[in-house]
């Protein structure tokens, strides 16, 4: 499991740096293509240190719906960069901080880091939406939703202490400080 979150996280990241270093060339249109503006792409709907953000779209006949797609497609899109990210938290305090027992703190660490991170999930902040009416008389929403880094870390180490097991294996001090040094940057 823990391979399978590194390969994620590695592969977000290598994503995030090639785009980023292909941002910086224009790009010509060939023939018969149509530049498209995208919704929330400005900086301030992006993820930094303080939120992670994402923005997804929903089509449907009906509005509510278009809105309902839009918001859990969001979710989902965020709760994957978070569960990468505290996998890597994961990785680096066992690594880091603990010595024969690594695995068995690692495992219950992640669970915990699952059960917090889909709690936490039904809290997402709305940034931004946006509908629009098609022609087909369908409509397209869009949403950008935030998840407050600050919030996700108080949630965990809380979850730490109320689980007496972790709470006897798991420095408390380290774990957050791990934490904010992963998910802060």
């Amino acid at each position: 499991m823990k391979k399978i979150l590194i390969y994620a996280a590695s592969a977000i990241m290598i994503s995030s740096v090639l785009a980023s270093c292909g941002a910086s060339k224009k790009v010509a249109a060939t023939e018969g293509e149509q530049e498209v503006a995208l919704v929330f792409d400005e900086p301030q709907y992006r993820s930094d240190k303080n939120y992670f953000r994402d923005s997804q779209s929903g089509i449907s006949k009906d509005l509510s719906t278009a809105k309902k797609v839009a918001m859990q497609n969001t979710r989902q899109s965020i709760g994957a960069m978070v569960q990468a990210q505290i996998g890597l938290v994961v990785e680096n305090y066992t690594a880091n901080d603990q010595a024969g027992d690594a695995t068995s703190v690692g495992n219950d660490l992640e669970e915990m880091g699952r059960t917090v991170v889909n709690s936490q999930l039904s809290g997402l902040e709305i940034v931004a939406e946006k509908a629009f009416k098609l022609p087909d008389g369908s409509y397209r929403y869009h949403v950008c939703m935030q998840l407050d880094k600050d919030a996700l870390g108080d949630a965990l180490t809380a979850a730490v202490e109320k689980d007496s097991r972790l709470k006897l294996k798991v420095k408390k001090d380290s774990f957050r400080a791990i934490y904010d040094e992963v998910i802060k940057k």
